[in-house]
């Protein structure tokens, strides 16, 4: 039989604790922070969420040197240099990030050029080593999508070639997670359906990628029912506390088996949607999530895993053969993009028919195609996206014939 052969990133400490964003003063200190930098954006910071944390950590002792709340929804290269200037300036030796994957990836990537110094294309995509001891980093989650405050990966733009970068390592961790359902109430519907679909999004790549492994399967699981149990929970009432801590869970499992296995054709197709046509990452993963699907079951082995997912769901019966189980859980999150008012295809999306070409051009670069099952070329992506554009499901996938 084959052995496996993986390695697995643990997440720093996790602290899961409603109002717990408030406490962590004494955290702080321990870790060695006196002189704090908190990453934010301004609607975080106009809502008033960091207020508590700042009253919290500054009871226990550490100071709050300063507040960097210019972190756009997809913060790019220069983002980080002037984030990385502040820091330096105000001579901070801890981050704390409050708000969603962009204010948390904007503080890893700060991380790297406190440490290295430089041009942070340097280190894209390849994993990073510090050559430093990296500063202690809190980061404390609002939105239930990313999981990036538990990951190795941050994603950042890079503005002069409309491309997401990837940065990846272990010193990237977080330091400690804070995942306090009160710091996600004020969300509004329409983020809430984006980054909980972004949570699933994780959770099944991360099952079905050919990087795939027995901690991450279980992690996916349990991550893809939290979400079919408690997202459109949190949709139609966003005071639904266990519904929102139920979500950060989910959105914190997910994220971590992702980065552990990998993304793949889902996040290949919505990263050039963001970068070239600035539709909003969860939005463009929902949108595309059920058509990857759909393809990915040409490919053996592939409706033995989606199995998985439509159990996960409840879906599955034992009457159910692989494939029959596998279309259960296209349409549950076929049906889950709609009940959630997000679009359904590239042109409900507003993506120009004109530029289908070079957005397929994007989608056959990106890296996250290497661990696409199948390893589709670029006629079976051009396929995909004619039917994505027209909102055309495929009703009765074809019979496998690929191998992973």
């Amino acid at each position: 039989m084959d052995m496996y052969f993986f390695e697995f990133k643990m997440p720093g400490r996790t602290l899961c604790w409603d109002g717990g964003s408030g406490r962590i003063g004494k955290p702080m200190q321990r870790l060695g922070g006196s002189r704090v930098l908190v990453v934010t954006d301004k609607g975080v910071r106009g809502a008033g969420l960091i207020d508590g944390v700042i009253e919290g950590i500054e009871q226990a002792g550490p100071r709050i040197v300063g507040v960097f709340d210019e972190v756009p929804s997809d913060p790019g290269i220069a983002t980080i240099e002037s984030c990385t200037r502040l820091a330096q300036e105000l001579e901070a030796d801890a981050l704390v990030s409050i708000g969603g994957g962009s204010s948390i990836d904007t503080a890893k990537a700060t991380l790297i050029l406190l440490c290295e110094g430089g041009d942070l294309r340097d280190y894209e995509w390849n994993e990073y080593f510090a050559s430093c001891p990296v500063l202690p980093h809190i980061a404390i989650p609002t939105t239930a999508g990313t999981g990036s405050e538990a990951t190795h990966v941050a994603m950042i733009t890079d503005e002069g070639r409309n491309r997401k970068l990837m940065y990846q390592g272990g010193d990237l961790i977080p330091s400690m997670a804070v995942l306090d359902p009160r710091m996600t109430i004020s969300l509004p519907p329409a983020m809430t359906a984006a980054t909980g679909m972004d949570a699933l999004t994780h959770a099944i790549e991360a099952l079905h990628s050919t990087w795939h492994q027995p901690i991450t399967d279980g992690l996916a699981q349990q991550a893809i029912g939290l979400v079919d149990l408690y997202l459109e929970r949190c949709f139609n009432d966003g005071a639904d506390v266990f519904a929102r801590m139920n979500m950060l869970l989910a959105a914190n499992m997910g994220g971590v088996a992702a980065s552990n296995s990998f993304i793949g054709i889902v996040h290949a197709t919505a990263h050039p949607l963001g970068g070239l046509f600035h539709i909003p990452h969860g939005v463009a993963v929902g949108m595309m999530l059920p058509y990857c699907m759909e393809m990915n079951l040409a490919y053996e082995g592939i409706p033995a895993i989606y199995r998985k997912v439509a159990g996960a769901m409840g879906l599955a019966r034992e009457s159910d053969d692989d494939e029959a189980a596998s279309r259960k859980a296209v349409e549950r999150v076929r049906g889950l993009v709609q009940s959630l008012g997000l679009p359904a295809d590239l042109k409900a999306a507003g993506v120009p028919a004109d530029s289908i070409q070079a957005y397929i051009d994007e989608v056959m670069e990106d890296r996250a195609m290497m661990v696409t099952p199948g390893n589709p070329g670029r006629q079976e992506v051009e396929e995909l996206i004619s039917r994505a554009y027209q909102g055309r499901s495929q009703p009765r996938p074809p019979k496998a014939s690929h191998s992973l």
